[in-house]
């Protein structure tokens, strides 16, 4: 080896070193392609004590592509807590919506496949509604609307295996 290889060596490498680096970071920071207008959430409320404001919650996890939710949640009415759902999407091409007026509601859907769709309606009063809807295996539909101001608990597991079911309407008044 002759003396000037270990100096071009030593240079090379550390020039290699920050370039190895800004590539990764740049790899690490490319955008996603998902389409940033496959999921909305909108919260309000109006006349709420601040000490007694005990928020709404939703939380959403979308693994697969193309899936696409809408959350809208609101109250007004100082003795209402807040609101929560949860949307869980595995696979491709789901649709989720929850809708929660007023306070103390609770919507749940989980979607596991593809093709599903599942829209939820809650409008509450001081009692809880409650709505848990489960959509397994393919192109499967649940659509619930509950509406009243006592407690209320709904919860449809759909399995669609076949991609044949039948769609699901649940309403209480």
């Amino acid at each position: 080896m002759k003396p000037n290889d270990s100096k071009q060596s030593t240079a090379t490498f550390r020039l290699a070193t920050p370039i190895a680096a800004c590539l990764i970071a740049s790899a690490v920071s490319l955008p996603t392609f998902a389409d940033s207008f496959s999921h909305r959430i909108e919260q309000y409320f109006n006349d709420t004590n601040a000490q007694s404001y005990q928020g709404n919650f939703s939380i959403i996890q979308q693994i697969g592509n193309n899936n696409r939710t809408n959350v809208t949640q609101s109250y007004s009415a100082s003795y209402q807590t807040g609101n929560f759902s949860r949307i869980s999407q595995r696979g491709d091409w789901n649709n989720a919506n929850i809708e929660q007026v007023g306070g103390n509601n609770a919507g749940v859907i989980l979607q596991k496949g593809n093709y599903h769709t599942a829209n939820v309606i809650q409008s509450g009063n001081d009692q809880p509604l409650e709505t848990y809807v489960t959509q397994l295996g393919q192109r499967s539909d649940v659509q619930v609307s509950q509406s009243g101001s006592g407690y209320r608990s709904i919860s449809v597991e759909q399995r669609a295996y076949s991609g044949n079911a039948r769609p699901v309407t649940v309403d209480t008044y």
